[in-house]
C-alpha cells in the first residue's frame, strides 16, 4: 500500500514479513526484537535510540554507519563477541589508556628516550598478574644532526636502527629472558636488553649505546600472559 505522506500508527504496527525503508529515516523510542534482527547489509547513516535498543540476537554480514544509544557512553557486551575484524576509533580497556585486554592476554605499548651509556626501564610487569610475555622493541640511535627517517642531511646515527624480539618468564623469585630475533641497519649494536626482578615486578630494561654519544629512542610493545598468584 504506497503512501505518499506520513503513515502513523497510534498503538502498534505488526509486520509479518518485511519493513523496507528505501529512503528517509526510521525512528523509534524503543526498537525491541524479541527474536532475531537480521540483515544482509545494515547501512544507516545514524541509528539513534532515545531509550534503548534490545534484541537477543543482531546479525548482519555488514554493519555501516553510527549506532548510538544516548543512555550510555560505553558499549558493554555481557556474552560472547565473535567477528573476523573489530575496529574501534578510540576507547580504553583494562587499567590504563594504552593497555588492551582480550581473553588471557594483555598488550601494552612503551616509549622511552635513553641517554648513551644509560639503562632505562621499558616495561614494568606485575609478577602477581603476569607470568610470561613477548616484547617487540624498535631502537633508533638519535644524533644531534639527525632529522629523522626518510629525510636527508642527518648524521650517521640515522643509519643505526634495529628491531628486537624478546621472550621472558618468571617464577616469582627469578626471571629468565632470551633475545631470539634481531635485525638492524648499520654495523653498530645500539642496545642491550636485560630482565630483572624489582620488588613485586619484573622490569624489562634497555642499555643505550648510541654511536653519536647522544641517546637511543625505544618504541615497543609487550604481550603478556595472565597468571595466578605466585
Amino acid at each position: 500500500m504506497p503512501v505518499s505522506k506520513d503513515f502513523r500508527v497510534k498503538k502498534g504496527l505488526i509486520v509479518g514479513e518485511n519493513v523496507d525503508a528505501t529512503s528517509g529515516n526510521v525512528s523509534a523510542i524503543n526498537v525491541d526484537a524479541s527474536g532475531t534482527f537480521s540483515a544482509a547489509t545494515f547501512e544507516p547513516e545514524n541509528v539513534t535510540a532515545t531509550v534503548s535498543v534490545s534484541s537477543p540476537s543482531i546479525s548482519a554480514d555488514n554493519i555501516w554507519g553510527n549506532i548510538k544509544d544516548v543512555t550510555y557512553s560505553d558499549l558493554t557486551i555481557a556474552g560472547t563477541t565473535s567477528a573476523s575484524n573489530i575496529m574501534l576509533d578510540s576507547g580504553s580497556a583494562a587499567t590504563t589508556s594504552n593497555e588492551w585486554s582480550t581473553g588471557g592476554v594483555t598488550l601494552q605499548s612503551s616509549y622511552a628516550n635513553i641517554g648513551d651509556g644509560s639503562t632505562g626501564v621499558l616495561f614494568t610487569v606485575p609478577m602477581a598478574k603476569y607470568r610470561s610475555g613477548k616484547c617487540l622493541v624498535q631502537a633508533v640511535a638519535m644524533g644531534t644532526g639527525n632529522v629523522g627517517i626518510g629525510t636527508t642531511g642527518g648524521s650517521s646515527a640515522s643509519q643505526n636502527q634495529e628491531v628486537t624480539e624478546l621472550l621472558f618468564i618468571h617464577n616469582g623469585t627469578e626471571v629468565n629472558m632470551i633475545e631470539y630475533a634481531s635485525v638492524g641497519i648499520g654495523s653498530t649494536v645500539i642496545s642491550q636488553y636485560t630482565a630483572a626482578i624489582n620488588g613485586a615486578n619484573v622490569e624489562i630494561r634497555a642499555l643505550a649505546m648510541s654511536p653519536s654519544d647522544t641517546f637511543v629512542q625505544f618504541i615497543g610493545t609487550i604481550t603478556q600472559l595472565h597468571t595466578t598468584q605466585v
